[in-house]
């Protein structure tokens, strides 16, 4: 028996055992989510009793920054850039790793002296 065939035959015995095994884990997870199990544990409080009472305190200076000083640089970078499609996100880090890649080809090309 030749390599490729060896190979094509344990792929074929993995797949056999794992597609009904994904099967069935996707049967469990779905009827197990239903009613107050995918409620997150919150010490055995109500999710409704927190979600009024939840905020950052004041001493946290990051949230006190961006709420109070960026707040309109915050929402227009989220409004205008943010349009929740993966494709849109991919398109935005792409052009953030080929300026990443071409400065530091610049730098290595120039030898260090910038």
């Amino acid at each position: 028996m030749d390599a490729l065939t060896a190979t094509l035959i344990a792929s074929a015995l993995m797949f056999v055992v794992a597609f009904p095994t994904y099967i069935l884990y996707v049967l469990v997870r779905r009827s197990s989510t239903s009613g107050s199990s995918s409620d997150p544990y919150l010490c055995g409080e109500g999710v409704e009793d927190f979600k009024n009472s939840i905020s950052v305190g004041s001493s946290n200076f990051f949230w006190g920054s961006t709420s109070a000083n960026l707040k309109k640089f915050y929402s227009v970078l989220r409004d205008s850039i943010h349009s929740g499609v993966l494709n849109d996100w991919l398109f935005y880090m792409g052009i953030w790793l080929s300026l990443g890649v071409l400065l530091s080809f610049i730098v290595i090309s120039a030898g260090g002296r910038l």
